[in-house]
Parts: C-alpha cells; structure tokens; sequence
C-alpha cells in the first residue's frame, strides 16, 4: 500500500504491536507515542506536538522537548526501546545522535524496534502528498548505516518490509550487547 495524505491517520503502532510480544520484557520506552502508546505498560515519551495540530490527547508519560535527547534516563536503564513512525520527523543530520542517545539507555542484550515509513511506498520529502513534517527519506540502507554509528555491538535479528493491507513501513529490530 502507498501512503495517501487523504487516508486514515492514526495509530501506526497498533500495526505492529504483536511483532513486539518477544522482545519487551522489563522497562520499555514508547518514544512518539503521542495518544496511542501501544501497551498500556510502556513508557510513554512524546513533545505532544500532535495535540493541538490533531486535536489528540497526548498520552506520554513523560513530557520532553523532543525524543533526540533522553536526558531523564540513565545509561543502559532499559530493556527496550520502541519508536514508531517517529525517525523520520528527527533532521536527518541529527539521526546518528538519535540513534547513539536511544541505544544508550538500551540495557546489554536489550533491544531497539524501529517502524519507519518506507520510501518506496510513502511519498518522498517535498512530493505532492508527502507529510510535511517529515524529515528525510527513510530506507533500509539508510538505517543501517546511522546504527553503524551506534558504538556499542548490535546485531540486527528481524527485519521486515511491510508493504501489505494498509501497511507501507519498514519494520527493524537490532539487540544490543
């Protein structure tokens, strides 16, 4: 499916949640998750940008300027870190020191879960259609090269593109050691 600025918005997570039942044992951190943190257990991160453009009720549990920096969490305090359909909206100059901040609240043998929009099913930044917010083109490629970044060990154990129904994402979950 091709994402459509005319189509149903919502909860991106939901489309993945049960892809997540593995590796979320312990303390996880839902970052983005604005009113649809995808279990009630998480820890909601979020600015609560969406509210007033949406007219959404935030649901984070904790309130920051922006997911770049987890400032309110200790290295490796962690199990999980979850992002949904949120890289994408970090400039993308700034994605290597996302991705080093998110992994090092990341416990040893912890897990990072990325769900981003795929850009060959998603208009790219600047397209008619494309959401405007959006920072950068998200891929494969593009990803694994940030993680490279990243200057702890991790191996990536699933990935998927997801490009059924009404899914056009690319979904990635890396372990931490």
């Amino acid at each position: 499916m091709t994402w459509k600025i005319d189509g149903p918005q919502g909860n991106e997570s939901a489309k993945v949640r049960w892809e997540l039942v593995p590796y979320m044992s312990g303390r996880v951190l839902d970052l983005g998750c604005g009113p649809f943190k995808t279990f009630p257990h998480f820890i909601g991160v979020d600015n609560g940008h969406h509210d007033s453009a949406f007219g959404w009720q935030n649901k984070a549990d904790v309130v920051v300027e922006t997911c770049e920096k987890l400032d309110l969490f200790g290295s490796q305090s962690v199990d999980m870190v979850f992002s949904s359909h949120l890289l994408e909206h970090i400039a993308e100059e700034n994605v290597p020191a996302t991705l080093r901040e998110w992994c090092r609240v990341i416990k040893h043998g912890g897990h990072l879960i990325l769900y981003v929009p795929d850009e060959d099913e998603y208009p790219k930044v600047g397209e008619k259609g494309a959401n405007p917010d959006h920072k950068w083109n998200v891929n494969y490629d593009k990803v694994v090269k940030y993680m490279e970044g990243v200057p702890r060990n991790w191996d990536l154990i699933d990935f998927q593109k997801r490009n059924q129904g009404d899914e056009y994402s690319l979904f990635f979950v890396f372990k931490l050691t």
